[in-house]
């Protein structure tokens, strides 16, 4: 099932008074602009560059960001030796610059986790997952998006873990926040399927019924909300909560998101 990781990721501000500092928000809009037009090979080029840059400036935060792009770039390449080398670097370099209690530090520890959880390193992901919950909870206020990404994150590995309950805990509470959110129906739908997912794994899919046809309605109410514009990002989203649809048998439901992705 998507995750919002799967297309963005967590990005914090600076926190380190270095006296020089990479411009990270022209990094990042540079970086996107060259994903959008499918240029990887200069995307990474550009990546690596400024990673080189961070470190020569010791501009400690500044690295820990570039590095969590570049693992991201990796990790949805598929390059898994390279992503989880640079996962085990970062984890290190946050110890290292004392950035453990940090926003920036947190956020360089779920990207991490992120990976492990890409490459079925499970344990090690809900590790990094936990230590990035610590300081989210304690930084910053309870209805910020940022933490109700790391709930996702974190229940989806404790699913897959078979922590069941405790990944359903922390899926309840990222549906909290988001519900209290602007435009936040597409995650909250994808969220919903998530759930889905877990309960029927738990409960096999009879004694899962009935839950799972109140969490697909949810679902399906929130990508067919007419305020939500129908951009590249609805249709990415759409076309993977479709087959999500067709496994629990909901072909009408299917066919109209096919048809409002393909508007």
């Amino acid at each position: 099932m998507l995750e919002r990781e799967d297309y963005m990721e967590p990005r914090c501000p600076l926190c380190m008074n270095t006296k020089e500092r990479i411009p990270v928000d022209r990094i990042i809009e540079k970086l996107d602009e060259h994903l959008e037009k499918g240029e990887t090979d200069r995307a990474e080029e550009h990546l690596r560059y400024w990673l080189s840059e961070s470190k020569n400036l010791g501009d400690n935060s500044g690295e820990l960001t570039v590095s969590s792009e570049l693992m991201g770039f990796l990790r949805k390449n598929g390059r898994k030796e390279e992503a989880l080398t640079l996962a085990y670097e970062t984890i290190s370099s946050v110890s290292r610059f004392d950035m453990e209690d940090s926003i920036v530090g947190a956020t360089a520890l779920l990207n991490a986790g992120t990976v492990f959880r890409a490459f079925g390193h499970e344990e090690e992901a809900a590790t990094q997952y936990k230590r990035a919950e610590t300081v989210y909870q304690k930084d910053l206020s309870e209805d910020d998006v940022r933490v109700a990404g790391l709930y996702n994150n974190f229940a989806a590995t404790l699913a897959e873990l078979k922590r069941y309950d405790e990944a359903l805990d922390k899926y309840n509470k990222a549906l909290d926040i988001l519900s209290k959110k602007q435009s936040s129906e597409l995650e909250e739908a994808i969220t919903y399927l998530n759930i889905a997912d877990l309960v029927n794994k738990r409960d096999g899919l009879e004694n899962a019924e009935s839950k799972t046809e109140e969490l697909l309605g949810k679902a399906y109410t929130c990508l067919t909300m007419d305020k939500t514009e129908h951009n590249a990002y609805y249709r990415f989203v759409l076309d993977k909560c479709i087959p999500a649809f067709d496994y629990y048998g909901h072909i009408a439901e299917s066919m109209e998101l096919r048809k409002r992705m393909n508007e």
